[in-house]
């Protein structure tokens, strides 16, 4: 009976992780941040945005139906050294070269 338990409790441990570590790689959250760095050419083959918070890229994302990242690139070469709000998603994980990517930019007036 107590071993049953216990292999219940391991896999909803498991279970549980699995949809945390997804929630925090899928869903958007926000950083506000100062932009330092934006130019319309590619690095990589991506467009890269630099921050006072952290380096981000700027892909499309068909699963995410996000296919204006040459808009979002233009919207941060227009405001950098300027507060904004980025809205972002994924991990930065720099041993394999990940990079939050960008989903929207704004401006904070202050």
């Amino acid at each position: 009976m107590f071993r049953n338990f216990g292999i219940k409790i391991s896999l909803l441990t498991i279970v549980t992780g699995v949809i945390f570590a997804l929630y925090s790689y899928f869903i958007a959250d926000s950083v506000i941040t100062i932009i330092t760095d934006a130019q319309m050419t590619k690095v990589d083959g991506r467009f890269m945005i630099a921050t006072e918070y952290r380096p981000f890229v700027n892909n499309d994302a068909k699963y995410r139906l996000k296919f204006d990242s040459g808009n979002v690139q233009n919207q941060a070469i227009k405001l950098r050294s300027k507060k904004v709000k980025i809205k972002k998603y994924g991990w930065r994980i720099p041993l394999f070269s990940l990079y939050e990517n960008v989903v929207k930019i704004e401006e904070i007036v202050e």
